[in-house]
């Protein structure tokens, strides 16, 4: 025996000489199943109805063309992140041309059906602290000189 097959968990097929597990590593697409998963994160607010948006990614994905129904999408609540509640999707396509083009279906669609029932996807928050070392009497606004700068009273 010189070689080992590993089938992996998005159906890709490995076949590493036995050598390989000690000294690189080898990844295989496909070899004679061409289904592969594709993995897509999503992330919504974390004041969204968690079950709405469940059923909307799910629905979503299952009526994108080119998902196999079998084996069947999933969607998973995956974490909780720091400006939103992580989900992950999980579809399968039966061509490794499919993969692009599904993933920005799904993508496109979700946008709208999140978009259309309400649902926030969240955008970093930040903060930001400003500190002055300087006099603020020295600060001086910026003045435009292409317009006339207004006179007081």
């Amino acid at each position: 025996m010189r070689a080992t097959t590993i089938i992996d968990w998005d159906q890709k097929e490995h076949i590493v000489p036995n050598k390989t597990f000690i000294t690189t590593q080898l990844v295989n697409w496909t070899l004679s199943d061409a289904i592969t998963r594709v993995v897509i994160p999503v992330s919504i607010s974390s004041n969204s109805d968690i079950e709405l948006a469940h059923h909307v990614m799910l629905d979503t994905v299952k009526n994108t063309p080119m998902v196999l129904t079998e084996p069947e999408p999933s969607v998973v609540l995956t974490g909780f992140g720091d400006n939103g509640l992580n989900f992950t999707i999980y579809v399968h396509v039966n061509e490794l041309g499919h993969r692009q083009q599904v993933t920005h279906q799904i993508h496109v669609r979700l946008l709208e059906a999140l978009k259309h029932n309400h649902i926030e996807i969240p955008y970093p928050k930040r903060e930001v602290h400003i500190r002055m070392n300087a006099d603020p009497a020295d600060l001086k606004p910026a003045t435009n000189n292409s317009e006339p700068h207004p006179q007081a009273n």
